[in-house]
């Protein structure tokens, strides 16, 4: 089923001094009592007032199939089944609902009857309240007039929906409010003449409360979702949203949900926006399904209506920053040997300073098989092929095919390793627009990865470590091929890192073959921790000797010395709750750095987190990440991140966000600013878009303020630790 898009009641903000979580299952159903259920009347005293009716004094109880009233004084007509009581009158329901009055009636068998002034409290603690009277309209139904009703716990009323009626529904686990006032700390907040809303964990079609919010390049922020429970199994959210700066616009959302598939179609639009003066639109369809055994589809189609839709309305960096929004289509087969793909993909793109599109892959067919070597096996036999016709609009276009078999003989002993491995390449193209219509293209290759594991006993403190030493050599051979002739449709050289240094093919794509005579020398170290196993220490290092110069090549060409640079990367759990992670290019011929990465973490507790990380790219990219969770004491807990450019001494993208959190009630304020788009022609992030948003979230009823989606849990997901 999917998840509630209505808040239910059971939605409950936590913190470190809140009561434990309410249940989250349903309540079992309270049938009515059986016309044969016996009634039971208890008292101190008990005087009779005719032959059906009595009169109960001092602790008086009368029950009837678990609906129980209890009283000072009560008046029982058996008959009828009708109780009657004044002073302080308690009334307790099978399923655990309690009021407590002044006085009531009541006729126990069909639960029908009133009550005067009197509180209420709805079973398993999911919501309490007053109210000027109380009736009782069957087994299922209660009208509560002048109520008031919360899900904070007593002695908290730090907000309040104020209503002329209150139906309860337990049939339908609905609450439906009339001329209804939020309050919050006692200020009024909103009028709704008509608010509908579950009392369990079932989903329920109605108004959400309002959203509000404020963005500088957008206005004051409204929004009013509706919800459709259209089924247990799809649902649908519709929310009109005024920007005071742009307009008003209408975003919806529509999710659903099958044995074995699943999906989601999210649609906005806003009709000729206030400062461009053209309808702007958002599209995105995403759809998963399982067909068979081993067997998938999945769709992912999203489009805008113009280049900046994404830098005015988008929540992060990921989405402002975009170039191309993809289109694709995809059905795939994995088993245990072959995997099978056949996808279409298209881009749109949203970058204006882009001259050329990307290429489309329409279609792009890919089967790789790997049958791994058993216990009994000396051979390890692989294949990779592709078949993908490459179009656009203008240039060269056509199809290309690839295949690559391969085999390996892995030898695997517990001092080392040994795996000779040759294979082939094959490259054949059918071409338009291009001098010659089929070049094509195919080499052998032969490698071979071999290793060493060292190891001792080490100390470090008191604990007790395995420390191994593990030498790797690989040497690759591939003859050079002539390719000049050759398209390029999809083919980059990679990062420089440790773990493409033992690569078969230099490049990315499938447009050339890398020419190799070359030995990769590699040293990696690790410090195990010999109580339970965990490695808290590993560090390789490692760089490649060039025999022959590099023939084959891709614009900007790349000339090689006789060895590349060195690459090393380390990973550490040293200390609890730290971790570290680095990676460096090292430049031998200039020996300065190339690249670097560098990431630590701390994290001593699920709600407390620091991240700081250094990203470096010479002459390109030098940026400072910084993001923190950590409670401040008491409620409060600060959210906040910061990615700061060191190479042009600016704010990439920055925000805090700091909470306070009461347990039936929590308020945030966020504010955050970052880099957009240029919407001159350079299209470079000059651009500063600032946003102040608060959100304030009651347990049991909805946020106000942010999207469902709320940007105060964005951007703090942690560095990835391998």
């Amino acid at each position: 089923m999917l998840g509630a898009a209505a808040t239910s009641v059971l939605a409950q903000a936590t913190a470190p001094d809140c009561p434990a979580d309410r249940p989250t299952a349903p309540r079992p159903a309270a049938p009515p009592p059986s016309p044969d259920a016996p009634t039971h009347a208890r008292a101190d005293e008990m005087r009779s007032e005719g032959p059906d009716v009595s009169e109960l004094v001092g602790d008086a109880e009368v029950e009837r199939g678990g609906r129980r009233i209890t009283g000072e004084h009560l008046r029982y007509d058996s008959a009828n089944q009708r109780v009657s009581g004044s002073g302080d009158v308690t009334l307790t329901e099978p399923d655990g609902a309690r009021f407590e009055v002044d006085e009531a009636e009541l006729v126990l068998d069909r639960r029908e009857g009133r009550t005067g002034p009197g509180t209420y409290r709805l079973p398993q603690d999911l919501g309490r309240g007053d109210a000027q009277e109380i009736e009782f309209a069957g087994p299922d139904r209660t009208v509560l007039s002048g109520v008031r009703f919360t899900t904070c716990p007593e002695g908290q009323d730090d907000w309040f929906l104020r209503s002329r009626t209150l139906e309860l529904d337990t049939a339908e686990d609905i609450g439906t409010a009339r001329h209804a006032t939020l309050a919050f700390k006692g200020v009024p907040l909103f009028y709704l003449p008509y608010l509908s809303f579950p009392i369990s964990d079932e989903r329920k079609s109605g108004f959400l409360l309002p959203e509000i919010g404020y963005a500088g390049d957008l206005g004051l922020v409204i929004g009013a979702p509706y919800y459709f429970n259209l089924a247990p199994n799809y649902d649908a959210t519709l929310t009109p949203r005024l920007f005071t700066d742009r307009g008003l616009q209408l975003q919806s959302e529509f999710r659903y949900l099958g044995h074995g598939l699943y999906g989601q179609l999210n649609a906005d639009y806003l009709p000729s926006d206030d400062l461009t003066d053209t309808d702007r639109a958002f599209v995105r369809y995403t759809h998963n399904q399982m067909l068979a055994p081993r067997w998938g589809a999945r769709l992912d189609l999203q489009r805008v209506s113009d280049e900046d839709y994404l830098s005015d309305f988008g929540n992060t960096l990921g989405l402002t920053s975009a170039t191309h929004l993809p289109q694709i289509a995809e059905i795939a087969y994995g088993g245990p040997v072959w995997r099978f793909a056949a996808r279409a993909t298209d881009y749109q793109t949203v970058d204006r300073t882009l001259t050329v599109d990307p290429y489309a892959r329409l279609p792009q067919l890919t089967l790789a098989g790997l049958l791994p070597a058993g216990p009994d096996d000396w051979f390890e036999p692989r294949f990779e092929g592709e078949l993908v016709n490459f179009h656009r609009d203008s240039g060269v276009t056509g199809w290309r095919a690839n295949a690559a078999p391969s085999l390996r003989m892995p030898l695997t002993r517990p001092y080392g390793f040994f795996t000779p491995q040759v294979g082939a390449r094959y490259i054949g193209y059918s071409l338009e627009d291009a001098p010659e219509e089929r070049p094509s293209v195919s080499a052998p290759f032969a490698a071979l990865d071999t290793g060493l594991y060292f190891e001792r006993e080490a100390a470090w403190g008191a604990a007790a470590y395995t420390h191994t030493l593990e030498p790797r050599l690989f040497y690759l051979y591939v003859p050079d091929r002539r390719q000049d002739d050759l398209p390029q449709f999809d083919t980059s050289l990679p990062d420089f890192t440790f773990a493409n240094l033992f690569r078969t093919n230099r490049f990315l794509g499938g447009d050339r073959i890398g020419d190799a005579n070359q030995l990769t020398a590699a040293l990696t170290t690790r410090f195990i921790d010999e109580r339970d196993g965990t490695e808290r220490l590993r560090a390789s290092i490692g760089r490649i000797y060039y025999f022959d110069e590099l023939d084959v090549n891709v614009p900007p060409a790349v000339l090689e010395p006789d060895a590349s640079d060195l690459a090393a990367e380390a990973v550490a759990w040293l200390v609890a709750n730290w971790h570290a992670r680095a990676t460096v290019q090292w430049g031998t011929e200039d020996d300065a750095v190339r690249r670097s990465s560098y990431y630590l973490q701390y994290q001593p507790g699920r709600d407390r987190i620091l991240n700081i990380g250094h990203r470096y790219i010479r002459d390109q990219v030098e940026q400072l990440d910084v993001s923190t969770e950590w409670p401040l004491g008491g409620r409060w807990t600060l959210r906040a991140r910061s990615l700061y450019s060191l190479l042009d001494s600016q704010n990439v993208e920055s925000y805090a966000g700091l909470e306070y959190n009461a347990c039936c009630w929590a308020a945030r304020i966020f504010l955050a600013r970052r880099l957009t788009q240029s919407s001159d022609a350079s299209g470079e992030l000059t651009e500063q878009r600032n946003r102040i948003l608060f959100e304030l979230e009651l347990s049991g009823l909805a946020r106000l303020g942010a999207a469902p989606e709320s940007p105060l849990a964005q951007g703090l997901f942690g560095f990835p630790m391998p």
